[in-house]
């Protein structure tokens, strides 16, 4: 059976991929933080969903404590040899980076060199990394390919994520490990996270309240659905060498057009108050996603009407419990 360490397991992303590997048959080390970058109950629920199943092994324990991170590491790993890490642990969010620039640090940066000698230390060999579309700053690229200039974050988070990057291409250079560095578009779902659009229009939609919105609306995302990135994940495991590889839908849309059609599908008319839009704020990202076809024959599967509708039907099915989640 193969065994995988997943930081971050009680994340967006985490969940999604730690359901999608026991599904598969593998043996599960989830581990997270649990910490209140977003609301709790959230996490909470999505590692209630996992915490039963046969194969899944949870602690709670951050990856930015190093004597921690050891003494899991030798208590689990001594002699159980995982075939894999894959890092979706990280303190998420554009805006919130401006406010706390050192949390970002410690756990994007620091917490990633913690995994990383780790994994040198322990012989395991295959390593991946979630990055994300923030590193392309404000390009002006009509798609962003991972050769696009990424010297010019305009956030502490795409900073840091930057560093994490540089950080184990060094590795990879110096002792030889497989590392895929995974930079994900504005992912999307059921489960999502409650400070991400997606889930506070929706939200917003069905409490009938009103949404804030930053800019005039016209800026376009490149919203990519959580299955479609959950599936490029259990691809890139494969892979040999240094990569970098972008997982978007390819087809941006514009922030207006998500409101409208999740009033559409909601059924209510939406209450919008405008903000100017903040300095971190892109006005635009589209993923070029020829690299990631190429090498792991990845395409996404789920456009945005449909992806709506499933996240809608979510939140729907789960309206009684998310009421009480705080959004952003």
């Amino acid at each position: 059976m193969k065994k995988v360490l997943l930081t971050g397991a009680a994340g967006f992303i985490g969940y999604h991929f730690s359901d999608f590997l026991l599904r598969k048959g593998f043996e599960v080390y989830g581990i997270d933080d649990l910490n209140d970058n977003y609301d709790k109950k959230i996490k909470q629920w999505r590692i209630s969903q996992l915490i039963s199943r046969k194969n899944f092994h949870f602690n709670k324990l951050d990856i930015s404590s190093p004597a921690t991170l050891k003494r899991y590491f030798r208590k689990n790993f001594q002699s159980n040899k995982l075939n894999a890490i894959v890092n979706l642990a990280a303190r998420t969010g554009v805006r919130k980076s401006t406010a706390d620039p050192y949390s970002y640090y410690q756990s994007n940066v620091m917490g990633v060199l913690n995994l990383i000698q780790l994994a040198n230390t322990y012989g395991i060999q295959n390593f991946i990394h979630a990055s994300t579309s923030s590193v392309y700053g404000g390009s002006k690229d009509r798609s962003f390919n991972v050769n696009t200039d990424t010297s010019k974050p305009l956030s502490n988070y795409a900073a840091s994520k930057k560093a994490s990057e540089t950080l184990l291409y060094a590795y990879h250079m110096l002792h030889g490990q497989n590392i895929s560095i995974l930079r994900f578009f504005t992912v999307y779902g059921p489960a999502g996270r409650p400070d991400m659009s997606p889930f506070i229009f929706i939200q917003s939609s069905i409490t009938s309240k009103t949404i804030n919105l930053f800019g005039t609306g016209r800026q376009k995302r490149d919203f990519t659905y959580v299955d479609d990135v959950v599936s490029g994940i259990y691809k890139s495991l494969k892979l040999k060498g240094y990569n970098v590889l972008n997982f978007g839908n390819n087809k941006p849309v514009s922030i207006n057009y998500l409101i409208g059609k999740i009033s559409e599908l909601s059924g209510k008319k939406t209450k919008i108050k405008k903000k100017p839009l903040r300095p971190e704020d892109v006005f635009y990202t589209c993923a070029n996603i020829t690299k990631t076809k190429k090498l792991i024959g990845w395409t996404p599967k789920t456009n945005i009407d449909q992806g709506l509708t499933k996240t809608l039907n979510w939140h729907l099915e789960n309206q009684e419990w998310l009421k009480k989640i705080k959004i952003y």
